[in-house]
């Protein structure tokens, strides 16, 4: 990781292009706050502020009561737990609050987050994403308090063969390997270059996803438009598993935005998950999958493909094929996540030090997709919490702004991201592996065709999640049948405890 200077106390970034529109009372904006606890010793930390006005600007931490102002020199906290940052021009309003919380330092859980925008959890304020929820939860339900870093960045491919790390990037403003600017999107730093960033720390859990963006998410997954991407489980075993890639990549010359132009063929995510264990402290791995962007419960609106910066002939290439975007979407959720879990199982098969990985599910059905009755993503371009910050970052860090304006559409919102993290920690392994208490099942599955009997560890009240995008709420002992061929994965919440299938279920639906 790069050092960085040792009086650097507040960074502002700045910049001198015009911004978009008028500029949000949310500025000056606080774009980073790193935080340093040692047990036993005060705490310290640094404020990075995004202003693209290039104004004067003072900041001001408070917790418990106290106030700390500054305008470029670090802070030291009065102690553990929440405090508040924000920054505005001496005289004016200050902007929006940056929440944060940091513990005594004596034995905290150490997490660290890798992955694309789904990872970063686009559009979402930092203290409210789910991988920060998740640290959250776990230092609450152990009592160690957590320390959180996020590598992630919106755009990344899980791997770019053919290109080196970069030694600094725009997202980075301060120079610690952390993606500050991460709403603006950029295929790399890739995954595997994120890893090389957190081998600086010692972590106990790491948070990751990939694959996605080596696919293309807006005119491969669910068009078919980008080469390579015309099969989706074909494009899936090759991306997210590393396997089958052609010896030319058919996508490097698409004259459009496309993470396939670079992420194509390349490792595949046990290489990942496996390089996340041998980091310092030889962590344990949540792998995550994958929500509905779209799906069979969306109303598609014709500016999906109209308003997010598509050539002419890209724009109708969209409309014609938006018909089966929701359906190809649920194909790729279904397989990725067959991917993830096939990834996990022989890294944990072929580790000398036992099982380490586990795939973290959030339980979404098609009616959370975009554009569905229940939805628990951003839906509109303009909705998300981020959207100030790519107001002014988009048209001065990117190459394709509108694109970047509009790229939490279809990512899990607020609510989303609380039901992600939730979930993860009804995993009875991930709860034994941190001391928590933990009851260690799975369901049995008989199958008869296209339908299935499943069967659950005993328990009062239980909800079913199918595998299908469907749930259901039942007794010990269910029936389901499947309209789709699958890889479907059952899993059943028993009296909070979330058990699953030990294999996914295969169909011949309508047999």
């Amino acid at each position: 990781m790069r050092a960085l200077p040792a009086a650097l106390a507040a960074v502002v970034i700045s910049g001198s292009t015009p911004a978009v529109a008028a500029v949000s009372p949310d500025y000056p904006l606080i774009l980073d706050v790193d935080v340093t606890a040692a047990c036993g010793q005060p705490s310290t930390g640094r404020v990075t502020v995004f202003n693209p006005a290039n104004k004067n600007v003072e900041w001001r931490v408070r917790q418990n009561g106290a106030v700390i102002t500054g305008t470029g020199t670090n802070f030291t906290l009065p102690g553990p737990g929440e405090f508040l940052v924000d920054a505005r021009e001496p005289g004016h309003a200050y902007g929006k609050v940056w929440h944060d919380e940091v513990s005594d330092g004596c034995n905290p859980v150490r997490v660290v987050s890798v992955g694309d925008s789904v990872v970063w959890n686009q559009g979402v304020d930092q203290h409210q994403k789910f991988p920060r929820l998740t640290a959250s939860l776990l230092g609450k339900a152990t009592g160690r308090g957590f320390v959180h870093r996020d590598y992630s960045i919106s755009g990344a491919v899980l791997d770019a063969p053919d290109a080196e790390c970069p030694d600094a990037y725009v997202q980075d403003p301060d120079g610690d390997g952390e993606m500050e600017l991460g709403e603006v999107t950029a295929q790399l730093p890739d995954v595997f270059c994120q890893l090389d960033e957190a081998a600086g720390h010692s972590t106990d859990l790491v948070i990751i996803n990939g694959c996605i963006n080596d696919m293309d998410p807006l005119l491969g997954i669910p068009l078919g438009i980008t080469p390579g991407t015309e099969d989706v489980p074909t494009a899936v075993r090759r991306e997210c598993g590393g396997v089958g890639a052609a010896p030319t990549n058919p996508a490097k010359d698409v004259p459009y935005f496309s993470g396939a132009k670079i992420g194509y063929g390349g490792r595949g995510m046990r290489e990942a998950i496996e390089k996340a264990h041998s980091l310092p402290g030889r962590p344990k791995v949540l792998v995550v999958d994958f929500y509905y962007a779209l799906s069979r419960a969306s109303f598609v609106p014709g500016w999906f493909c109209t308003e997010r910066g598509f050539s002419a002939q890209n724009e109708q290439l969209c409309l014609q094929n938006i018909g089966r975007a929701p359906q190809r979407f649920e194909q790729f959720t279904r397989e990725s996540a067959e991917a993830y879990r096939t990834a996990v199982a022989e890294a944990n098969a072929a580790s000398a030090d036992g099982p380490f990985a586990v795939v973290g599910d959030g339980l979404f059905t098609l009616d959370n997709a975009a554009f569905a009755a229940d939805r628990k993503v951003w839906q509109l371009p303009h909705e998300d919490q981020q959207f100030s910050l790519r107001q002014e970052a988009c048209p001065r860090y990117s190459a394709t702004a509108l694109q970047c304006l509009t790229a939490a559409i279809a990512h899990p919102d607020t609510t989303g991201s609380r039901q992600y993290a939730e979930n993860f920690l009804r995993d009875q392994q991930l709860r034994a592996w941190f001391g928590l208490d933990s009851e260690q099942g799975s369901i049995d599955v008989e199958l008869t065709g296209d339908t299935v009997t499943l069967t659950a560890p005993a328990g009062q009240e239980l909800r079913w999640y199918f595998g299908d995008g469907t749930s259901a709420a039942g007794g010990r002992q269910v029936t389901h049948t499947y309209t789709t061929n699958g890889p479907h994965l059952p899993r059943v919440v028993v009296d909070g405890r979330l058990y699953e299938a030990r294999d996914s279920v295969r169909v011949k639906a309508g047999t």
